[in-house]
């Protein structure tokens, strides 16, 4: 038996078989890009939603009468007025639009958790982002002591 040409057969079979394999390797990362740049925009917008609810903490912590004067006037008692302290508080940079990395709207919700006067409560910031077809809520809730002077 004649072997000399047994060995540009096997390599034949094995670079197709590797030419295959690479086939599969190329078609599989073309459909796998469009998932990563989705989850390159999910994690922006949770980035910018945990920066927006940090802002709302700063805020709270600056300005903890104004909040609760809104909370209590808009929200608890359910008044009524032209200027609406609550509307007036969220304005700024806790709601808004941008369109950098893309085009999103966010808006800021506050909740106030478990409230009894002038001693503890739970407070829960919930900022809300929409865009590019995907909506994303961060929620921060912190705790809070209200002292009487």
């Amino acid at each position: 038996m004649n072997k000399k040409g047994i060995a540009i057969v096997i390599v034949l079979v094995f670079a197709t078989a590797l030419l295959g394999l690479a086939g599969v390797y190329v078609r599989n990362s073309r459909e796998a890009t469009p998932i990563n740049s989705k989850i390159l925009e999910r994690v922006q917008m949770d980035f910018i939603g945990q920066g927006i609810t940090q802002l709302a903490l700063l805020k709270f912590k600056q300005l903890p009468s104004e909040f609760y004067y809104a909370y209590n006037f808009s929200v608890r008692d359910k008044r009524v007025s032209v200027v609406d302290p609550w509307e007036k508080y969220l304005l700024g940079p806790l709601k808004g639009e941008r369109n950098e990395p893309f085009p999103l709207t966010y808006s800021t919700k506050c909740r106030v958790l478990g409230q009894t006067r002038y001693k503890i409560d739970s407070i829960e910031f919930e900022v809300i982002i929409e865009g590019n077809g995907m909506k994303r809520s961060i929620k921060k809730t912190i705790n809070s002591t209200r002292v009487k002077n």
